[in-house]
């Protein structure tokens, strides 16, 4: 039977960096707690499982690297050594470089550029023997660098072990690999008679005498992903080898002919696979398909109930309304299946603050909250570079330097707070610092200097701090390689905008900055407001709508250089002709009643001017750019319940137009 071990090694690179990341974050807690022996344990098992499954799929140079950290962890876990800031230091850096292998082995990236270096230091490390330690253990004495121990090993696979995707030469393997076999006996009293033998189970059980510089512990781990009826028994032998006989060994598993209700030990065991087995892997391409194609049934059915309406003149009837709410209830449980806390993207951030308050001298304590709120696997995965480029740019710009925080009365410890909670059909994930905050007149100052802004111009409070998300915008006086650039706030909008959200900053000079994110819940269904221009439908993200309202005509006036624009309770707001941005034959007004709706995107407010408001709806988002260029101002399309295809608007490409064609000379657009 031929095996395709991609799918396998594609699940491996997954699970690899799920370990990556639970080391990363308990090793940072490690520096805090470094006696914590439960933490120690954790962060060797990932590393044992890495090491297993690189092994598995071929991985070898990742399963030799990993080897020498596990080794330096177990003498962690033995008490050994020390985990010292430089140690832990030390592990981090071999957590990068694991990830870089990991990159290289499944995407063929270059290896990773301080892997000999780290490598190197790890076997370093792990020949200096115990006078690194501080008080040498009980532990060190039986298994001091250098001394063999002697174990006897009784590996008994469960019959039924390659359910559970066990290759039991793989476990011997790597008894094999710490350090050398001295007795090693096959026991094949388990194998059945030809016509009774199951291809797919095993029957063949192992005696096994090992010397080893490993602790008994480190054998022990080998067992530690067997299913739970299989045997991984780890006896330390008495000196003298030639006291010990190799017995044949006793098999008490269950024979094939036995039911496992037979076996007393396999009960409990049944109990615990049981609470295993509630969570499933599943591949997003796939949850991806089935959420389409949800939507697609949740369009059809819409489709259904209007064609109903229109044969008979009157309300679906009660059979087919039901059939639609359990549709609508099916697309919510259906994008449920995607949502995933928070927490995975705000672990980052610990290690990404970590390092760099170190290389700015700067003392912070990192806060998060809300770290168990939910929101799409998509969206999480992308808000990580916006959330790294906010964190660096609060702990460079924002955080001051320790004597500058004592001169200005502050705490020497600076604290950055990253919260996420949901409201409405939102995600708001909220950054604040308790630095020096924005100077505005610095920042317009650079704005003026850039030709960002002109002199003249009257900027609010708000307009002058969302400058800072302007491209090329940066008030650093040198450039580093930290900042300086102008691309850090500009990229977090951008994602930002990417994933269908705003941004906007507010600040207090001398207390510090808040940066808010606002996000769609997810990214498949949009609220939208349904508007009519001409014959035409639309669809504004209802997230960025503030009102409608409808004014006379002639409370529209016209301003040079900007177009036209309403003053609304003081504020004066630009209007935007969608007709014209659109392309749409415009209808003659029949009275003087304009319809506005007013939109906020990026602290900024404008006005849309349509022909009638249809309501509110959730849509499902198709993308155009599969099968067309992109679209100045259109971000999707949906198709509506009576068959019709509607435009999802982009308001910040909308809004890029008309500052476009507002700062051209009159003769170019009439």
């Amino acid at each position: 039977m031929q095996i395709d071990l991609s799918r396998f090694r594609a699940a491996f690179f997954v699970e690899a960096e799920e370990h990556l990341q639970q080391m990363e974050t308990e090793l940072l807690q490690l520096e805090t707690t470094p006696k914590d022996s439960e933490l120690l344990n954790s962060i060797f098992r990932a590393a044992h499982s890495i090491k297993g499954g690189s092994a598995t799929f071929g991985a070898d140079v990742i399963s030799k690297f990993t080897h020498i950290l596990e080794n330096l962890l177990d003498r962690l876990r033995n008490e050994e050594f020390d985990a010292t800031p430089e140690l832990v230091e030390l592990l981090l850096s071999s957590v990068d470089v694991i990830d870089g292998l990991i990159r290289n082995a499944r995407d063929n990236e270059p290896l990773p550029a301080q892997f000999e270096a780290i490598y190197e230091e790890l076997i370093k490390v792990n020949s200096k023997g115990s006078e690194v330690s501080a008080q040498p253990t009980a532990v060190q004495a039986t298994n001091q660098p250098g001394t063999k121990t002697r174990f006897q090993i009784r590996f008994v696979p469960s019959t039924n072990c390659f359910e559970f995707g066990t290759d039991p030469l793989l476990v011997v393997r790597e008894v094999k690999s710490l350090g050398t076999i001295t007795k090693f006996v096959v026991d094949s009293s388990r194998l059945p008679s030809l016509p009774d033998l199951d291809p797919e189970h095993c029957y063949l059980s192992w005696l096994i005498e090992l010397e080893s510089e490993c602790g008994k512990q480190a054998v022990e781990d080998v067992g530690m992903f067997l299913d739970g009826e299989s045997k991984f028994e780890v006896t330390e032998l008495e000196q003298a080898p030639q006291q010990v006989e190799v017995p044949t060994p006793e098999i008490d598993e269950p024979t094939p002919a036995k039911s496992k209700a037979e076996s007393p030990k396999s009960q409990p065991v049944a109990q615990g696979k049981v609470a295993e087995s509630e969570t499933v892997r599943v591949d997003r391409n796939r949850l991806d398909v089935l959420i389409n194609q949800i939507g697609e049934l949740v369009i059809g059915t819409s489709m259904v109930e209007q064609d109903v309406m229109s044969l008979t003149d009157s309300m679906p009837p009660e059979s087919l309304s039901a059939l639609g709410k359990i549709v609508r209830d099916l697309q919510e449980m259906s994008l449920g299946l995607r949502m995933v806390p928070i927490a995975s993207a705000f672990q980052k951030m610990q290690r990404v603050l970590r390092d760099l308050s170190k290389k700015l001298n700067k003392q912070i304590d990192f806060i998060t909250e809300g770290d168990d709120t939910e929101l799409d696997k998509s969206v999480v995965d992308q808000i990580s570079d916006p959330l790294i480029h906010m964190v660096r740019n609060s702990i460079d710009h924002g955080i001051e330097r320790p004597e500058d925080r004592i001169a200005a009365g502050k705490s020497p410890v600076g604290k950055i707070n990253l919260r996420a909670y949901q409201q409405g059909g939102n995600i708001y994930i909220q950054l604040s610092d308790d630095g020096r905050g924005l100077d505005r007149d610095r920042i317009r100052q650079k704005a003026i200097e850039r030709g960002l802004v002109q002199p003249e111009d009257a900027l609010s409070d708000s307009e002058i701090c969302n400058l800072i998300f302007r491209p090329g915008f940066s008030t650093a006086e040198k450039i580093t390689d930290v900042s300086g650039r102008g691309v850090g706030m500009d990229v977090v909008r951008k994602n930002v905008e990417a994933l269908q959200g705003s941004v906007t900053v507010t600040s207090e000079f001398g207390k510090g900055s808040t940066v808010t994110v606002r996000l769609p819940l997810t990214l498949a269904i949009l609220d939208g407001l349904l508007v009519r221009l001409t014959n035409e439908v639309y669809v504004i993200p209802l997230l960025s709508v503030v009102e409608s309202i409808a004014v006379d005509s002639s409370a529209i006036k016209e301003v040079v250089r900007v177009g036209e624009v309403i003053q609304l309770r003081g504020e004066v707001v630009p209007v935007l002709r969608l007709h014209h941005l659109l392309h749409i034959d415009e209808q003659s007004d029949v009275n003087q009643q304009i319809l506005l709706v007013i939109v906020e995107d990026q602290g900024r407010r404008f006005a849309l001017r349509v022909d009638e408001l249809l309501g509110q709806q959730q849509v499902v988002i198709k993308n155009l750019e599969t099968h067309f260029r992109k679209v100045a101002g259109v971000a999707g399309a949906t198709i509506l319940g009576d068959g019709r295809v509607a435009l999802i608007l982009d308001l910040l490409g909308l809004s890029s137009i008309s500052t476009h064609e507002a700062t051209l000379p009159q003769s170019v657009t009439n």
